[in-house]
């Protein structure tokens, strides 16, 4: 009786430690969770392999919000990357430096700022700050939630002589946007296809100005009811979506859609100098039922 308990016992503890061996653990990311094994948490990243695989990957802890390990013990961390969805959340774009953050994300597209001073009194943190702004807006309206700053350049006021101008203080960045989302083009072709639209506001930021111009652009029928609208066709490219329509008064000829959920949809037109977002709102809009 005594061996037969032993023997128990070993067979319970051996088991024990090898569903601990087998058993995953999971990274809770932005857009989902994530099964592997990890290496090693580091001050800044995360080691780890996928199950049954030997090859050793690195992921910033910024873009992690919490660690499940098999044992079952849990680890939260502060992520400073957020969601964002649009010009309206664009003070969430996390700026970073440290190329780490930005492993693994999907590229959105180069950026760039600039502000300088009104006058030679002008503040330099205060057109530091209205830089680093329009930098975060642009990121937004082409769908990154991160920026990866490349090139930084600031210049303090010039004053003058009798011979010579002054010149105000400047600031400019440059670097690329990143976003932490997944997009499924064939979840969001579904989604498009199965809702009507109406054309609620359009967002427009032009590199030479202060600040982005806001436009309502509601247009009503007959009936005194918002214009509804069908998107007419769909195109998939690069893991992307775009589409085509007749009804928004874009120059281009496809519209990239950078944002979709059951209530709004955001498509942008792009060129060197100027971005452009139309926000469309769904028959699910909370608008409709007010």
């Amino acid at each position: 009786m005594i061996k037969n308990s032993v023997f128990l016992l070993v067979f319970s503890l051996a088991s024990l430690v090898a569903y601990s061996q087998t058993k995953s653990d999971l990274l809770y990311l932005l857009d989902g969770q994530k099964e592997v094994k990890i290496k090693e948490v580091g001050l800044t990243s995360i080691k780890y392999t996928h199950p049954n695989e030997e090859t050793v990957y690195t992921i910033s802890k910024h873009q992690v919000s919490k660690i499940v390990f098999a044992s079952g013990r849990e680890e939260v961390l502060e992520s400073p990357i957020k969601e964002v969805n649009g010009l309206d959340d664009f003070k969430k774009v996390f700026i970073t430096y440290n190329p780490e953050d930005i492993s693994g994300l999907q590229p959105k597209g180069q950026l760039f700022s600039k502000a300088t001073g009104v006058t030679t009194l002008s503040s330099i943190n205060q057109v530091n700050n209205r830089a680093l702004d329009k930098l975060k807006i642009e990121a937004a309206m082409i769908g990154a939630n991160v920026v990866f700053v490349g090139n930084t350049f600031q210049r303090g006021n010039q004053y003058g002589g009798e011979n010579q101008a002054g010149s105000a203080t400047q600031t400019s960045f440059s670097g690329v946007g990143y976003s932490t989302k997944e997009i499924n083009p064939q979840v969001l072709k579904s989604m498009v296809e199965s809702r009507t639209f109406h054309h609620y506001q359009t967002h427009k930021l032009n590199r030479n100005s202060w600040s982005p111009d806001r436009t309502i652009a509601t247009r009503y029928g007959e009936d005194r009811k918002p214009l509804m609208f069908k998107i007419e066709e769909l195109i998939e490219r690069d893991g992307e979506l775009f589409v085509k329509t007749k009804n928004i008064p874009s120059k281009a000829k496809e519209l990239k859609v950078i944002h979709a959920d059951d209530e709004k949809i955001i498509l942008m037109e792009r060129n060197d100098k100027i971005t452009i977002n139309y926000f469309l709102i769904t028959d699910q809009n909370s608008y409709f039922k007010n």
